[in-house]
């Protein structure tokens, strides 16, 4: 695969496969594929620009040495303990910015407010559930449009810290795991399940839709069975061939569905949302 050689400086931040974080000189964040890095490159480092300029084809060496990279890179996110460099200049982003001006936790939530302000998704006192929750901004954000009077439960496989909000409950459990009854109790029946459930990627696009998908099929399968009639359904997908299938399958429980890509959405990045709307009892489909 070429690589772009330029006179220009990034700067290595971190990792997040398929792409690592790479900054410019001004500041702006860069993503690019792990597979264009040089050989040998690691967050910290200081590399030449790989966006632009003339293009050389790697040697079989260099190619197999990325490809041991690659692998390792794999076999540490699958232990959990894929090393990053140190935060460096995370404020270069301008949604990162704001949020951290107006004190959320991730510029995720930007990609939520839309959603929310195209579809008037989240009201005042609603029960909210918040699938795939850390770090937690889109807890902040659905906490404030649902009010004191209303309730948010957030799970997520990672620990997330304790918010102030007193509407907002955390679980810490696997959403393949989840018994709906128990998270009825907690906080149910819900006007909204949000998801912003990822799959651990692999580098491999396919692959990773493939996973994308399975996770929205099991959000919808608790959603299914926890939302109260009339209540909203939003989901996190990679894009790809089996969004079209998925889409189908939870249509028929709506009343209204669309997808939606928000602004705060990376350009590089190949994920959207279905926001479903007006949801039609399990019991009241299957008589049609």
């Amino acid at each position: 695969m070429p690589l772009a050689l330029c006179l220009f400086a990034l700067s290595f931040d971190r990792v997040e496969p398929p792409y690592a974080v790479l900054y410019d000189e001004q500041g702006a964040e860069i993503n690019v594929p792990l597979v264009d890095l040089p050989p040998g490159a690691a967050p910290g480092d200081t590399l030449p620009d790989l966006t632009s300029g003339r293009v050389i084809k790697p040697s079989l060496a260099e190619r197999e040495a990325l490809a041991r990279r690659l692998d390792r890179l794999q076999a540490l996110e699958t232990e959990g303990t894929l090393l990053q460099a140190p935060p460096m200049r995370r404020e270069m982003d301008t949604f990162a910015k704001r949020a951290q001006r107006e004190g959320f936790r991730a510029r995720s939530i930007y990609k939520l407010e839309e959603i929310d302000q195209r579809t008037s998704l989240l009201k005042p006192g609603q029960a909210v559930l918040d699938l795939g929750c850390a770090p937690g901004s889109w807890l902040q954000y659905a906490a404030r449009r649902v009010g004191k009077k209303g309730k948010v439960l957030g799970v997520d496989l990672q620990e997330v810290a304790p918010l102030p909000e007193p509407q907002i409950t955390l679980l810490q459990a696997d959403a393949f795991a989840l018994d709906e009854a128990a998270l009825i109790a907690l906080g149910g029946p819900f006007d909204v399940v949000l998801s912003d459930m990822a799959p651990a990627t692999s580098g491999n696009r396919f692959t990773d839709h493939v996973r994308s998908v399975a996770l929205c099929r099991r959000a919808f399968e608790v959603a299914a069975r926890g939302l109260k009639p009339g209540g909203a359904f939003v989901c996190k997908v990679f894009e790809g061939a089996e969004v079209n299938d998925l889409a189908q399958e939870i249509k028929p429980h709506f009343k209204k569905l669309k997808r939606i890509k928000p602004k705060a959405t990376r350009k590089e990045s190949v994920e959207l949302f279905i926001v479903a709307q007006g949801f039609i009892e399990l019991e009241k489909t299957e008589e049609k």
